[in-house]
């Protein structure tokens, strides 16, 4: 089930356009069940949904950015190519992300709040930075990267990374289920309407609605959810 905004009301983001992609039967059940974040694993998916996976890498406004974040493992990822939505995988460690970063798939990492302060560090020679709408309550995706937002450049040589923020927070880095800050608060009251009311046809729905959008639009892909399988 797929929610499309053409200009978000999201304080982080700005107001650009963002989907929302969430199970028929379980809100939670595009996101892997390997996601060290997922409230509720049980209900995850084991594989990614090729067909909705080919819409999102077009799903591009003409001349413009298109980005998203994946838990799915990075080699299941594509690499990024000129054109298509930038694919960042979500990593759980420092480990993971470097290892995604080997293997040529940009990357993301959460980390635990009260890590929060040592950032910028450089991990194996790589460098991790926080994301800069973190770090003022006016600064938004919309800004970022001097019209190129920092997570929808697909060749960058650094980490980019999110602080665990949300109710769940004092999950993110430990062994407790959960840490997802789509799982409480607005985002997850938009995220369950999703289920509820969003376009069953999720491919055929995100390819209409990037073609739809202005010239030159941003499109963050996934405000909450994956493009795991049901």
């Amino acid at each position: 089930m797929l929610k499309t905004v053409a200009i978000s009301s999201n304080k982080k983001t700005g107001p650009i356009a963002v989907t929302y992609r969430a199970g028929k039967n379980n809100t939670y059940s595009t996101c892997p069940k390997t996601c060290a974040l997922h409230p509720q694993a049980c209900a995850g998916a084991q594989e990614i949904d090729a067909d909705y996976l080919q819409a999102i890498r077009k799903a591009v406004p003409k001349r413009g950015l298109a980005w998203t974040y994946s838990h799915f493992a990075p080699a299941l990822l594509p690499k990024p190519k000129a054109n298509e939505t930038v694919i960042n995988y979500s990593a759980d460690t420092i480990a993971d992300a470097l290892k995604a970063m080997k293997l040529k798939r940009p990357a993301v990492y959460m980390s635990p709040k009260a890590d929060a302060e040592r950032w910028p560090a450089v991990h194996a020679g790589v460098k991790f930075i926080r994301c800069p709408a973190e770090l003022s309550k006016s600064f938004t995706c919309q800004q970022c990267g001097n019209g190129r937002p920092l997570c929808a450049q697909g060749g960058r040589d650094y980490v980019i990374v999110f602080v665990g923020h949300g109710t769940g927070a004092g999950r993110v880095g430990t062994d407790q289920e959960g840490g997802c800050y789509a799982a409480s608060g607005p985002v997850a009251i938009q995220w369950h309407k999703t289920r509820q009311a969003g376009a069953i046809n999720d491919a055929e729905t995100l390819t209409a609605f990037a073609k739809s959008l202005p010239m030159g639009a941003f499109l963050r892909h996934h405000v909450a959810g994956d493009i795991g399988a049901e």
